[in-house]
């Protein structure tokens, strides 16, 4: 129980803290090609995975309505510390080479944004 209220505490401060969070499924991705994810975004992000039910209590602890609906499935998140069109353009580049990779949704200065919208982000050359 202690490790789950861990988890939860570290989540929100995730949350709090990120200037944007972009949420995907990884459904079929080997470790190594989410090692390789990591890497690819460490910079100005980090790729988390944990149970819904964690995310959803550390997202509510936050005050990140945006993500509510949108957990289900295998859901890991990028919570951007850093630039969130790199962000949104390596996830791109990764989800080219690795389709399993879907980008579900993401959350940007507080406003929800659709799998579309991420995409957008990608063609964009500045923060939104």
């Amino acid at each position: 129980m202690a490790n789950k209220e861990a988890t939860v505490a570290e989540l929100t401060e995730k949350f709090s803290s990120s200037a944007a969070i972009l949420l995907t499924e990884y459904r079929g991705l080997t470790v190594a090609q989410l090692k390789e994810l990591r890497r690819s975004i460490s910079t100005d992000a980090t790729y988390a995975a944990a149970k819904n039910s964690l995310l959803e209590i550390a997202a509510k602890n936050a005050g990140a309505s945006a993500c509510d609906g949108q957990l289900f499935g295998p859901t890991a998140m990028a919570f951007v510390h850093g630039d969130a069109v790199t962000v949104a353009k390596a996830l791109r580049e990764f989800a080219k080479a690795n389709p399993l990779l879907v980008v579900k949704s993401g959350v940007l200065d507080c406003a929800s944004l659709t799998a579309d919208e991420v995409k957008k982000l990608t063609s964009s050359l500045a923060k939104c």
